[in-house]
């Protein structure tokens, strides 16, 4: 299988290589020139990680990197902007319980969660990336976390027990202030990330 790296053929270096010996010499490579693997292409199907290390043949790999600052800096500010919709998503939640619209309110519900770990995970992972997790600490992050986790848990036990304008209560009166004050810190990680640069 022939190997690129950001349109550079690699597969002299590889050889006959298996999926994951090649995954992580590209991963290395990348690493090594301060980028992290954006995609990757076999034979013109793009696929995840997991698939790649699945596979047993093929005739080209094509690795497509970026620089890491810039990979977190697009990600931090996709996370900014998604911030007031799942805001905006949440006051609509609350709504449609206080309405008794409770099919309508838990489905939109189900995708709101699946958006709050997102963005938990693209904090997480930034942070990671940067290398700052200490200093994002000093700043009552923990706490903030600790408070988000207790509110998703309220969620789940009001909904356990069908009771849906509690549930609304805690969507508005927690869960979005909370959302809120961390998009505070989702802002000074992407400060700190470009200041860092």
């Amino acid at each position: 299988m022939k190997v690129y790296i950001d349109g550079q053929e690699y597969s002299d270096l590889l050889g006959n290589a298996d999926a994951a010996s090649i995954l992580n010499v590209v991963r290395g490579e990348a690493s090594r020139n301060g980028r992290v693997v954006t995609e990757i292409r076999l034979d013109d199907v793009v696929m995840d990680e997991e698939a790649f290390l699945n596979v047993t043949g093929g005739l080209a790999a094509r690795f497509t990197s970026q620089p890491v600052r810039e990979l977190v800096h697009d990600s931090l500010d996709g996370a900014l902007d998604y911030i007031p919709r799942l805001t905006k998503g949440l006051e609509e939640i609350a709504l449609h319980f206080e309405k008794n619209e409770i099919a309508v309110g838990q489905g939109k519900l189900a995708d709101a969660a699946d958006g709050l770990d997102w963005l938990l995970l693209v904090f997480r992972n930034c942070s990671a990336l940067l290398a700052i997790e200490e200093e994002m600490s000093e700043s009552g992050l923990d706490e903030l976390k600790s408070s988000l986790s207790e509110s998703v848990n309220s969620l789940g036990t009001l909904h356990a027990e069908r009771k849906y304008l509690p549930m609304a209560l805690c969507i508005r009166q927690k869960l979005i202030p909370e959302i809120e004050n961390f998009s505070v810190h989702v802002q000074r990680l992407r400060d700190l990330g470009a200041s860092t640069q």
